[in-house]
């Protein structure tokens, strides 16, 4: 009998769902939306991250079946078009494992794997999870050591906004992929809401224009630079344009001491007061526009 092949393309995973929400450094949403149409393939085949975590994956949940005393098995499941591969589950909890760098003591501080377990959670009708995140040692030794092992305890009823936001993001995702199925010319920004594109695109005119203000101002303070040096040369102190603009050097004013407090030494020996040098103002050329009439 011939094997069937699932076509992942047909499903939205547990692994999709920070892309969907858009928080994975990994892949865009658009991406994904691409990829879920066959319009785009997805070329990832795993690197020493990938390999490091799934050898690392079947040692830790061992470790935590001796450790809690349970029986956490693999799962998978099906659901219309939802497809959950869970590292762990029992009769109440599902596990989900993660090898990192980075390891926070709050288990909100790792949203990509949060939104995943809490997704796994509601599809499997779990109330209690728990994320098991492994520090990842720096040479990818693949010994295991319990003592880079966190786990962190996660309950649905702390989270019922965010899942809120996962699976309203969900049918977001659902509704876009219907309309890339019928359009493939479709471009992200077509998918947005018609406010934010037409506001992005006023704010992007005034970033345009604050950029070539930027470089207005570079060749400015140059040519401006360049006429301090000419008066101070040809001794001019002050002069006006036959349109009333007037034009004033300023001139580089002399470094001088000054008493400051100094807080550090004064906690050291109460002699609070210390000369510094207070760099003298450098010179510069002063443009006064005519005042207008009025």
């Amino acid at each position: 009998m011939q094997a069937v092949t699932v076509d992942r393309n047909l499903y939205i995973g547990g692994s999709d769902i920070p892309v969907i929400m858009g928080i994975s450094p990994f892949k865009s949403r658009f991406d994904l939306l691409l990829e879920k149409a066959e319009l785009k393939e997805d070329n990832f085949e795993g690197n020493q991250y990938t390999e490091y975590g799934n050898e690392l994956e079947p040692k830790i949940r061992n470790f935590i079946n001796d450790f809690l005393k349970t029986n956490f098995v693999e799962g998978k499941h099906i659901n219309g078009d939802i497809r959950c591969h869970t590292d762990g589950e029992n009769e109440d909890t599902i596990l989900e494992i993660k090898t990192t760098s980075r390891i926070y003591s709050d288990v909100n501080a790792y949203q990509t794997y949060l939104v995943q377990l809490l997704f796994y959670m509601c599809e499997t009708g779990k109330e209690k999870g728990i994320l098991a995140v492994y520090e990842r040692d720096k040479n990818f030794n693949t010994e295991f050591d319990s003592t880079r092992l966190n786990l962190y305890d996660v309950y649905i009823e702390d989270y019922e906004m965010l899942i809120n936001d996962i699976y309203t993001e969900v049918e977001k995702f659902r509704n876009d992929l219907e309309k890339i199925k019928k359009d493939a010319f479709i471009t992200e920004e077509d998918l947005l809401p018609t406010d934010i594109t037409q506001i992005t695109k006023r704010i992007l005119v005034i970033e345009d224009t604050l950029k070539q203000y930027d470089e207005l101002k570079k060749q400015q303070d140059k040519l401006k630079g360049m006429l301090k040096n000419s008066m101070e040369k040809n001794n001019v102190k002050t002069w006006e344009t036959p349109n009333g603009i007037k034009i004033t050097l300023v001139a580089d004013s002399e470094d001088k001491i000054k008493k400051v407090f100094d807080e550090e030494k004064f906690k050291e020996d109460n002699n609070y007061l210390e000369d510094k040098i207070i760099k003298g103002r450098k010179g510069y050329v002063r443009i006064t526009q005519p005042k207008e009439e009025k």
